[in-house]
C-alpha cells in the first residue's frame, strides 16, 4: 500500500507540464470570459477557445505518454557493463552479483586475446540471449509506464475544487466558481486519460509481444 500511495503521489512522473498548464489557462480565460459577458449562450469564440484547450490538452497526453515510453534495456545497445545492469529490473544485490559474474567473464576474454570493448559487447549479448531463451518469452519491447500519477493529480484536484467551494460559500464569486470547474474538468480528464493510456498499452503489448 506504501509503495501504491508513493507511485500514485509521484507527481514528478509528469512530463511537459507546461504544456498541460497552456490547456488550464486557456480553459479557465475562456470560461471566465464566456460567463462574464454572455452566460446565457456560448458564443463562437468561446468555443474556439474550448476547442483550442482541447486539442492542447489532448498534445500533452500524447507528449505525457510518448514521454514515458522506453524501449526495453533487453532490445538495447549497450557497451557498459555498470550502465547495462543498472537499468535492469533486480536488487541490489543482484545486480552486484551480475556485474561481478560479466566482469570475471570479461576479463577471461580479454586474457584469451580479446579487446576489452569487444569482451564487454560478447559478454552482454551472452547474457541477453540467456535471458531470451529463458524468462524474457513475456519481455515486451517497450517499458510502459504504469501512470499511477494521474490518480495523484486526480485527487489533488478534487481536493482543490471542493476547497474553492468552501470559499466561494463564503464568498460567492464568479472566478472561484470558474476555477472550482476547472479543477474538477482536469480531474475527470486526468481519469480518463489514466484508462486511455491503459488501452494504449493493451495494444501495444498484444502488437510487440515476443511469441
Amino acid at each position: 500500500m506504501q509503495l501504491f500511495t508513493k507511485k500514485m503521489f509521484s507527481l514528478n512522473d509528469l512530463k511537459y507540464g507546461w504544456l498541460l498548464l497552456i490547456s488550464i489557462v486557456t480553459f479557465t480565460t475562456t470560461f471566465y470570459l464566456d460567463l462574464y459577458y454572455e452566460p446565457s449562450k456560448v458564443q463562437i469564440v468561446a468555443l474556439a477557445g474550448y476547442g483550442l484547450a482541447f486539442i492542447i490538452a489532448t498534445l500533452w497526453g500524447a507528449f505525457n505518454y510518448i514521454g514515458h515510453v522506453r524501449i526495453n534495456v533487453m532490445y538495447q545497445k549497450n557497451n557498459d557493463i555498470y550502465s547495462f545492469v543498472s537499468q535492469l529490473t533486480m536488487s541490489h544485490e543482484e545486480k552486484v552479483e551480475l556485474q561481478a559474474y560479466l566482469e570475471d567473464y570479461i576479463q577471461d576474454q580479454v586474457d584469451h586475446g580479446k579487446s576489452k570493448n569487444e569482451a564487454t559487447k560478447e559478454a552482454i549479448e551472452q547474457f541477453k540471449i540467456k535471458e531470451f531463451n529463458s524468462l524474457s518469452k513475456n519481455t515486451t519491447l517497450f517499458n510502459l509506464h504504469a501512470h499511477y500519477y494521474l490518480g495523484g493529480f486526480t485527487f489533488i484536484a478534487v481536493i482543490f475544487g471542493l476547497i474553492t467551494r468552501l470559499f466561494y460559500l463564503v464568498s460567492p464569486t464568479l472566478f472561484l466558481m470558474v476555477i472550482e470547474c476547472t479543477f474538477y474538468v482536469y480531474g475527470v480528464a486526468f481519469v480518463g486519460l489514466f484508462f486511455t493510456y491503459k488501452l494504449i498499452d493493451v495494444v501495444l503489448f498484444k502488437k510487440f509481444k515476443m511469441k
